[in-house]
């Protein structure tokens, strides 16, 4: 930290820090100064001059995001010399490219056309397709599409590659207008943080492929929520439309991911609109609790088990637990999913290992040893003919549930299942009752932090399909109703 300073940017006074940029503390104190290259997420770089303004320490207009404050200092954003200096700077970034806003994904959400609309000089007085410079289209990986002509070369998405991934894969190739973004020869743009360089991009340069031709921003629904592919939690917008999910990008929170998330938890979203989802019901919540009354008092609680993942929400969780020790059931199990190690990367944001989002507050309910076991636990008890009815609640999406589990499901007397996807068990399930993905229902995750994360629906839920929460509720509103004989 630099020593505390006073600066007036537009006559008013501002206190800062010497070590603060002037384009910094402008925006943190509601001044807006138009950028292309200057990101709160990534180190200044000067390139894009969009950012020009007065500073009483200079005679010539200074980049904003590379001029320290210093105690003193007037800055003016506003002056006519200013507002000259964008219509310049426009006009030259608006010399290559191209018109095609009306089939450019990154319409209604581009600061190209936004700034244009406020600082454009007129007519260009490049107008002939001759005089362009064209750069080329092509595919950079497997996630991205580049449209070198609408690139205005501000380097965002290569200081992101080198800066807060560490994987480099991106540079800057050529000279003077020629200018343009590429991978090394034989280099493959496959960076599992890639498409984050899709949202920080202004124009319409860099464009993920999946959601290419998609949806016009303006008539989709955008909904805060959090990641549910990993336990890292991070938040997220779903942009939604027709009642489908359309992309998910990150949402800033800079105690959990910053401005980021990986491209994994971006994809992680396919089982919400599959063919396999479930949407009738065989059977009611009453159904099921008449059933877990009937085995508990013929054959006593010993004989049912149940199994939870960690794909489910506080609140659900906690109904589950309640339910399950009102009839004095013991047997209970856990399905969880670790692949590898956590990756850490260069600005220190985390990809987790444990690919579930709630496993802390599983952990926190039910005790480590016991999340530890797993289904090993129930498993056993099935395969030796001791349990005479299993409870599942929601297995985890897009995986299966163990193979033992599936090959012994039919050695119960009654299995009651609450899940998302048509699975093996759906088809044996004497109640099935379908539930609804983290984005069509409101609830609560605890991330590896221990940091618990409310969310909102973003969708409803297909068919018969309803929030395990309700059906919980059900199920335990039936139980206490059904008198004990």
């Amino acid at each position: 930290m630099g020593k505390p300073v006073t600066i007036k940017i537009n006559g008013r006074e501002i206190q800062a820090d010497s070590d603060q940029y002037v384009l910094n503390v402008a925006m943190d104190h509601g001044i807006f100064v138009p950028h292309y290259c200057w990101h709160p997420g990534l180190p200044p770089e000067g390139n894009c001059r969009m950012c020009l303004v007065k500073v009483s320490t200079s005679r010539k207009l200074e980049v904003s995001c590379m001029t320290r404050c210093a105690d003193k200092l007037e800055v003016d954003t506003e002056v006519p010399e200013v507002q000259k200096a964008r219509k310049d700077v426009l006009e030259f970034l608006l010399i290559n490219h191209p018109l095609d806003c009306p089939i450019c994904d990154k319409s209604g959400e581009c600061m190209l056309q936004d700034f244009t609309y406020n600082w454009r000089g007129g007519l260009s007085r490049f107008l002939g397709l001759q005089e362009k410079n064209i750069r080329p289209t092509k595919d950079l990986g497997p996630n991205i599409r580049f449209w070198g002509n609408r690139c205005v070369v501000c380097t965002r998405c290569v200081r992101f590659m080198s800066e807060v991934s560490g994987s480099g894969q991106l540079s800057v190739v050529q000279r003077g207008d020629h200018c343009s973004i590429d991978t090394a020869p034989g280099v493959t743009l496959d960076d599992p943080l890639s498409l984050n360089i899709v949202d920080i991009c202004p124009v319409g340069a860099l464009i993920d492929k999946e959601f290419l031709y998609q949806a016009r921003v303006w008539y989709t629904m955008r909904t805060p929520s959090v990641c549910a592919s990993c336990s890292t939690g991070c938040n997220i917008t779903l942009t939604t439309l027709d009642g489908k999910i359309k992309r998910i990008q990150p949402r800033l929170n800079q105690e959990v991911n910053g401005y980021w998330m990986c491209d994994d938890g971006r994809r992680h979203f396919g089982y919400v609109h599959s063919e396999r989802r479930l949407t009738e019901r065989i059977g009611t919540p009453d159904e099921a609790a008449r059933a877990l009354r009937s085995v508990v008092e013929r054959h006593g609680p010993g004989a049912v088990a149940a199994l939870c993942s960690a794909y489910n929400t506080c609140e659900e969780l906690n109904l589950f637990k309640e339910i399950f020790d009102s009839l004095g059931v013991t047997q209970v199990g856990f399905l969880t999913a670790t692949e590898g190690q956590d990756r850490t990367f260069k600005n220190g944001f985390t990809i987790r290992a444990d690919k579930t989002p709630n496993a802390a507050f599983l952990t926190r309910l039910f005790g480590e040893q016991k999340v530890l076991e797993g289904s090993n636990k129930i498993v056993s008890l099935v395969a030796d003919d001791k349990i005479k009815l299993l409870f599942i609640l929601n297995g985890l999406p897009d995986r299966h549930f163990p193979r033992a589990l599936r090959d012994l499901a039919g050695r119960v007397e009654e299995l009651i299942l609450i899940d998302i996807l048509k699975s093996p068990l759906s088809e044996r399930a004497n109640v099935l009752l379908p539930g609804a993905a983290w984005a069509e229902k409101s609830g609560t995750f605890v991330n590896a932090q221990g940091r618990e994360q409310t969310f909102k629906a973003a969708l409803t839920p297909p068919g018969e399909a309803m929030p395990e929460s309700k059906l919980l509720s059900e199920i335990s509103l039936a139980l206490s109703a059904v008198p004990a004989k």
